[in-house]
């Protein structure tokens, strides 16, 4: 054989020994990025206690190519307002094979009052691949399955009664609470009635109700009565507890101001004036008397006509009736009396 062509035969295989094996260290370097994906997010939530609620977060994962490597699932839980971590939990979910979706849960707690924002993250083989972010508020609505399921519905006020005490003025304030018992009958809860003063923000009276029994799917109405400073306006709050915890809280508003003197700018030289209520505190105060007055009942039909009821007489008039139908008789008898002599 020619010595140049074996020269050549040995570069051409020389060269593709040396593809190939660029081709093997190059396959060997490079690596294929992962397809397992976290399509969607499901989280449930319950609370626990009064102050804890938990959060069951589910991912489903999607693997559109090869078989994958060893994934875990790692979820945090981070304050919305302070972006602090608060909860981190993970579990293991091994290898997705090609095509394959998988369910993986984690659980984890956190405070019922507060909003959070909640990060999945994924890995594979100790490497990153993919992360997904959802965000969790109201969880305070979440009832702790051992307390009474209640809705304060409303709130009504109405004053009782006006008193004077060492020269001040005080209204008694009846305040009509509406219950609604959503669940199974429940005995033994306490509800704490104050008011607050609107500008000062102090607590001037409250009252301790025991609510008794309170029927299963029913409203029930509790009354509390606070004696309040007239001329002031305050916020009425209510709480309801069951053994050492608050499981229901609602307020309202009551105005007491306009039953006091202000003083007003006339003119823009700030001069000023006095300026009564036009209306007095008693007014509000229901009528005791109204309702003992029993309604008027409707006249007997003599004669199948339609009478009406005769007004009743003047007082001092029975009297000078009395006498004139005397007289009349009198007449009467002086002129029979007449005719028969």
């Amino acid at each position: 054989m020619d010595k140049d062509l074996l020269v050549a035969l040995l570069v051409v295989l020389a060269f593709f020994v040396l593809v190939a094996l660029v081709a093997t260290v190059g396959e060997g370097l490079y690596e294929a990025p992962s397809a397992v994906v976290i399509k969607d997010v499901d989280v449930a939530a319950a609370a626990i206690n009064a102050s804890t609620a938990a959060l069951n977060i589910t991912a489903y994962l999607d693997n559109w190519g090869t078989s994958s490597g060893n994934i875990k699932l790692f979820v945090k839980a981070f304050d919305a307002r302070t972006n602090l971590l608060v909860a981190t939990n993970r579990t293991d979910v091994g290898i997705l094979k090609k095509e394959e979706t998988k369910a993986a849960s984690v659980l984890i707690c956190v405070e019922r009052h507060g909003d959070y924002r909640i990060r999945l993250v994924l890995i594979e083989d100790e490497k990153s691949i993919g992360d997904y972010e959802v965000y969790i508020r109201g969880l305070e609505a979440l009832e702790p399955p051992e307390h009474a399921r209640l809705s304060l519905r409303a709130m009504d006020f109405y004053v009782e009664s006006v008193e004077s005490v060492g020269g001040k003025e005080y209204a008694a304030i009846n305040v009509t609470l509406y219950i609604d018992n959503l669940g199974s009958d429940v005995s033994g809860l306490r509800a704490l009635v104050k008011a607050r003063d609107n500008e000062t923000k102090l607590i001037t009276a409250r009252q301790w109700l025991d609510l008794g029994l309170l029927p299963k799917e029913s409203t029930s109405l509790r009354h509390a009565t606070l004696h309040l400073l007239n001329g002031r306006d305050y916020v009425v709050e209510t709480q309801i507890w069951q053994e050492q915890q608050i499981i229901k809280e609602g307020s309202g508003f009551v105005a007491l101001s306009p039953f006091a003197n202000r003083t007003i700018a006339v003119r823009a030289e700030e001069e000023t004036m006095e300026v009564s209520p036009a209306v007095e505190i008693s007014y509000f105060i229901p009528s005791q008397q109204q309702s003992r007055i029993e309604p008027l009942k409707a006249p007997r039909d003599v004669g199948g006509g339609e009478r009406h009821p005769t007004p009743p007489m003047p007082a001092g008039f029975e009297g000078v009736t009395a006498v004139g139908s005397l007289l009349a008789a009198l007449f009467l008898l002086k002129g029979v009396m007449g005719r028969g002599k």
